[in-house]
């Protein structure tokens, strides 16, 4: 079984000093000019500059030991304020190289929920030993972005994946447009939590953590990385959800602890 073995989570603090870069100026004015969307480049210079390179970096330093993966797989909700690196293909080198590298976006919030389910697909197939999911997020934009008009946060979670953890990931079901449905048809055990999202909505009947606003893609997924071990001593279901505000779908991941029998 895929188990979640290590995790760490940052929320970067810093900001780096702003560069004019002509070359991204003039790559996100032709991409962003045929629909419509005007570039700011004051914009820019307000942001923090922090870019996915940045962030996975802090991210891994936090973990206990450094993992040896052979997947690695990012998600990202929104794009990076640099486009030009390979995050997938960075990580991999900070971790020794030699891994399958890989990122999935243009998903909105669902991408990491994609990820682990791509993660564990390999694994059943023997193709993944040690899986490495990286979730990152930043908030420097060159146009009106709106989910970073009240801020966004500069964040990352590493979920490290392999056998011997104490949470198993169990289920990530299809999308759903009825987020107490997919909720209610999802969790398991006897002592469960639901790890909700800034939009996740009512969930009557079910214990909740409730994750704050200031993120996207990476809020549950944070809470997971802190508090996964505290959890695993007082729950034996984790139901991981949230409703993306672009396209109103919910997605959701079961992880359950890994002693329990039976499937769901």
């Amino acid at each position: 079984m895929l188990t979640l073995t290590a995790a760490s989570a940052v929320v970067a603090t810093h900001r780096n000093p702003y560069v004019h870069d002509e070359w991204l100026v003039s790559y996100q004015r032709d991409l962003m000019t045929p629909f419509g969307v005007e570039l700011d480049p004051e914009r820019l210079a307000r942001g923090a500059g922090i870019t996915f390179q940045e962030l996975a970096g802090q991210a891994l330093e936090l973990l206990p030991v450094p993992p040896e993966p052979d997947l690695v797989v990012v998600a990202h909700g929104l794009p990076d304020h640099y486009p030009f690196r390979s995050i997938g293909g960075h990580v991999d080198k900070l971790l020794g190289g030699g891994s399958e590298n890989f990122a999935i976006s243009e998903q909105g919030l669902r991408a990491p929920f994609t990820a682990l389910r791509v993660a564990t697909a390999y694994h059943r197939s023997g193709r993944c030993r040690v899986g490495t999911v990286v979730v990152v997020e930043q908030g420097t934009f060159g146009n009106d972005e709106p989910l970073a008009r009240d801020g966004l946060a500069d964040t990352a979670a590493v979920l490290v994946l392999a056998d011997g953890g104490p949470w198993e990931v169990a289920a990530v079901p299809p999308a759903s447009d009825d987020l107490a449905e997919l909720v209610s048809a999802t969790v398991a055990g006897d002592r469960p939590l639901v790890v909700a999202g800034p939009w996740a909505g009512g969930l009557a009947g079910l214990p909740v953590h409730r994750v704050a606003r200031g993120s996207y893609c990476t809020s549950v997924w944070l809470a997971l990385a802190r508090h996964h071990e505290e959890w695993a001593r007082t729950h034996d279901a984790l139901v991981l959800c949230d409703t993306d505000p672009r396209t109103g779908r919910s997605h959701a991941a079961l992880l359950r602890r890994a002693s329990q029998e039976g499937t769901t």
